[in-house]
């Protein structure tokens, strides 16, 4: 619930690198674990977390973030669930990952931790914003967590 206190921005890459292992205990095998959407904001990277247990997150790469919203806040917990939910609906849009570097400019990247391993799928933002994109109401459901830590917590930074 509480914002991460000082802008580290040695903490990012450890942030995300344990979000893109995450797997759950006692899920089906065809689950999804958590679901990542990175974006380039033009100075950094912007990393917004849900997991199949309510947990929803938000790192940045300046080093800010949000965690632990979901825990007081069900508006963020559920936000994070139907993530869940869509994710594993539009899992035949992922392609297993053979690397899980960040996106470049105008670029939007989803990454789902299933038992199976990782998986992603790209979208630009021109086509999630027009909603042509198959990912169009994942990134939306993502950005909604984004709106809720928003409209609860100041700027991190």
């Amino acid at each position: 619930m509480e914002p991460i206190q000082k802008a580290d921005p040695s903490i990012y890459p450890k942030m995300r690198e344990n979000a893109l292992k995450i797997r759950l205990d006692n899920l089906p095998a065809d689950s999804v674990h958590a679901i990542l959407m990175d974006w380039d904001i033009g100075n950094g990277t912007v990393t917004v977390l849900a997991a199949a247990d309510g947990t929803a997150s938000i790192y940045l790469s300046s080093g800010g973030g949000f965690i632990g919203g979901s825990q007081k806040f069900p508006e963020i917990r559920d936000a994070a669930l139907r993530a869940i939910q869509l994710a594993a609906d539009l899992i035949s849009q992922f392609k297993p990952a053979k690397t899980t570097g960040l996106p470049g400019e105008g670029e939007i990247y989803f990454y789902l931790t299933t038992s199976a391993g990782v998986f992603r799928a790209v979208a630009t933002e021109e086509s999630l914003s027009d909603g042509s994109d198959p990912l169009a109401d994942l990134g939306a459901i993502m950005q909604d967590i984004v709106s809720e830590y928003r409209s609860r917590f100041p700027d991190p930074d």
